[in-house]
């Protein structure tokens, strides 16, 4: 299965919010938008901010961005993805949700590529889903690929206290 991955599914993976994706790294091959990078660094840039995480974890997060980034295949915001992010969805989705299905709609247009959506974004899914495309946190049979794990938090103690992704 190829999936189109979203900063929501990332950051949840990378911060061990919630509960972890169980296909984290089981597909064939995986897209993202080159926003994704800018997203997940924001939000962690948000947390360091708030002192919610310190700099050592904020360094630590970088990395494991750079390294996701690395192994995913990076889909560039062209100038026809953003003609097509202006163009009419089914539902009411926002700039950045747009960017991200016409992106979907790009790989699957100009290069065959039909993605399953990795999102814990309700409208992104609901537009992405009323466009054909499948939820794949939903999918149970993937095949594995090597997907870097979260980065480890530390405690005082120095023993790891965060979840693998």
């Amino acid at each position: 299965m190829d999936v189109y991955l979203d900063s929501t599914v990332v950051l949840r993976q990378m911060l061990g919010s919630g509960n972890s994706w169980d296909g984290w790294g089981k597909w064939e091959k995986a897209y993202a938008s080159m926003l994704l990078r800018t997203e997940c660094n924001q939000a962690v840039n948000r947390l360091h901010a708030e002192g919610k995480i310190d700099d050592v974890r904020r360094a630590r997060l970088g990395s494991w961005i750079e390294t996701v980034c690395s192994c995913v295949t990076m889909v560039p915001v062209t100038e026809s993805i953003l003609r097509r992010a202006g163009e009419p969805l089914p539902t009411d989705t926002g700039v950045l949700r747009s960017i991200h299905l016409a992106t979907m709609l790009e790989l699957q247009a100009a290069h065959g590529v039909n993605c399953a959506v990795a999102t814990d974004d309700d409208k992104l899914l609901r537009a992405a889903e009323c466009l054909g495309f499948e939820n794949a946190l939903n999918v149970t049979s993937v095949t594995p690929e090597v997907m870097p794990e979260a980065p480890a938090e530390e405690n005082p103690e120095g023993k790891s206290k965060g979840k693998k992704a």
